[in-house]
Order: C-alpha cells, then structure tokens, then sequence
C-alpha cells in the first residue's frame, strides 16, 4: 500500500534535476572550440522543455507521469520526459492541429497519354 501511495506522490510532482549532468556530454563531445556552444546549447534546450512540462505538467495522465517519470535515483533529460509525456499522449505535440496525413487524388490520365510528354 505504501508503494503505491509513493507512486502516486511521484506522479503528482514535476521531477527536477540538475542540468550540468545532463548537458556535460554534450560539452565532451563537441570539438574543443565548439565546447561551451554545444553546453549552452543544451541548458537552453533543457530550460525550454522543463517550462513547457512546468505548464502542461497537470495535463498528463498519471499513469502517463508514472510510466515516463525516472526513480529520483535517476538523472533524466526534461527533454526526454517531455517526449515521452507527448509520445504517451498519442503524439499530439500541442499544435492542436490533425496529424492525419493528406492525399490528394490524382489527376485523370487522359486515354493514349501514358508514356507521352506533353
């Protein structure tokens, strides 16, 4: 019983993390003179995805917070939960617009034309 209430605590709060574990990859992999670039580079990235979540963190399911928050034990990506947030929320990233793809019909092919120029 007490796991379970835990988990739900859990889903409940937006986790929080320290940026420079995250990012310091990044810094390492970069060439020397791309170094702090690559590192300020992902701080913005995180800082951009930790307030969206801090703005839609109330509208993801809880199992949805559950399933893609780490144990506190973990050092995530704000990026990474974020994605997994919308993948778990069918992929709807908010742009309130239909992902269904559009097909336009094709154009009638004229008897005799096929294999001609016009």
């Amino acid at each position: 019983m007490s796991h379970l209430l835990l988990v739900m605590a859990m889903a409940a709060t937006m986790p929080t993390t320290d940026l420079g574990p995250i990012c310091e990859p990044a810094r390492s992999a970069a060439l020397p003179e791309d170094r702090a670039g690559a590192y300020d580079s992902c701080v913005r990235d995180e800082q951009a995805a930790r307030d969206k979540l801090r703005q839609k963190w109330g509208q993801f399911s809880a199992k949805a917070r559950n399933d893609c928050a780490q144990p506190a034990a973990v050092v995530q990506s704000y990026v990474e939960l974020l994605t997994c947030l919308e993948m778990q929320n069918g992929g709807n990233f908010g742009d309130g617009g239909s992902h269904e793809p559009t097909i336009s019909p094709a154009a009638p092919v004229e008897p005799g034309a096929v294999g001609t120029k016009p």
